[in-house]
């Protein structure tokens, strides 16, 4: 990563914190934080050595978006020799923020936002002073997801949480690989973070915002929609509202996640050293199962969000 871009980062993070702290554009706090700490990430990433470049030739970028789908082995590989993330990380954003502002405008921010907040008074750890206060935060909960200023930094801050979320993946990927004796570079285990999912992220925004507009926005729920309106899984067998955890665990089995597990199984075996195939799906299988751990846990601690 380029260190001068660590340091614009986080300047721009920090203007537009103190242009939210000084009201002049309120509600980007967030954005603002979170645009100061990938600038940092970013700083401190830069130290990370990259793999040495090999002679190979590189395959171009919109190459690597459309071979991934069709040959993510020989992408992988080419990966390993360049390993590079930036433009599918944004692709991935772009899906994410697309989906997003067509959900809120077939559901309508009211809708969306009353659910979110009915649920939160509902919790049992609310009291009084702070059932009163997100009350009053009800009007401008509601302007804030129709301000475009707004949800552009909503979609900046699901970037900065999905690199966030690479560098730690990249992390497992390097660290699993020492301890069962085989090799991979962080930046190659980065591009394998990235780039695994990419395609499951693509497919599901094309099928979730086609269904979207196929179904009545009365039959869709104002939550677990916003995650995934595919039926590609097994939380039919169980209702959100007398089950959560259950409904958590189930949702977990589908084409997607499986899709998911195996590019990263795929990713693994080809863009690092010394790893084979089993150490490639021992890793991507023990991925999956801490993310449907803490599912389920998440799933069981807010139950009311998802019934």
């Amino acid at each position: 990563m380029n260190r001068l871009a660590g340091i614009i980062l986080a300047v721009v993070g920090l203007i537009v914190a103190v242009l939210s702290v000084a009201k002049v554009v309120p509600g980007l706090g967030s954005t603002g934080g979170g645009l100061i700490f990938l600038g940092l990430l970013v700083l401190g990433l830069s130290f990370v050595k990259k793999p040495d470049a090999e002679n190979a030739e590189r395959m171009s970028t919109a190459s690597t978006i459309v071979n991934i789908f069709f040959s993510p082995g020989e992408t992988f590989q080419n990966l390993r020799r360049h390993p590079r993330w930036l433009v599918a990380a944004i692709v991935i954003a772009l899906c994410s923020a697309v989906f997003t502002n067509l959900f809120l405008y077939r559901l309508t921010p009211e809708r969306v936002t009353n659910f979110a907040i009915d649920k939160t008074l509902e919790m049992p750890i609310m009291n009084d002073e702070a059932r009163k206060q997100v009350e009053a935060g009800r009007a401008d909960a509601i302007e804030a997801n129709k301000n475009p200023v707004l949800k552009t930094g909503q979609a900046v801050s699901t970037f900065v949480w999905n690199v966030v979320r690479y560098t730690l993946y990249a992390l497992i990927f390097f660290l699993f690989a020492l301890a069962m004796g085989g090799k991979i570079n962080f930046w190659q285990g980065f591009s394998v973070a990235v780039y695994a999912a990419l395609p499951p992220a693509v497919i599901h925004s094309v099928l979730s915002s086609i269904i979207l507009f196929l179904k009545d926005p009365v039959d869709i729920h104002p939550i677990l929609g916003q995650g995934n309106l595919v039926q590609d899984n097994l939380s039919f067998l169980f209702s959100p509202s007398t089950s959560p955890a259950l409904y958590a665990f189930a949702a977990h089995f589908s084409l997607l996640w499986f899709y998911w597990v195996w590019l990263i199984a795929t990713g693994l075996k080809n863009a690092g050293e010394k790893i084979s195939g089993s150490i490639a799906w021992t890793i991507a299988i023990a991925l999956f199962l801490v993310l449907l751990v803490f599912g389920v846990a998440f799933s069981y601690l807010f139950a009311g969000f998802i019934s």
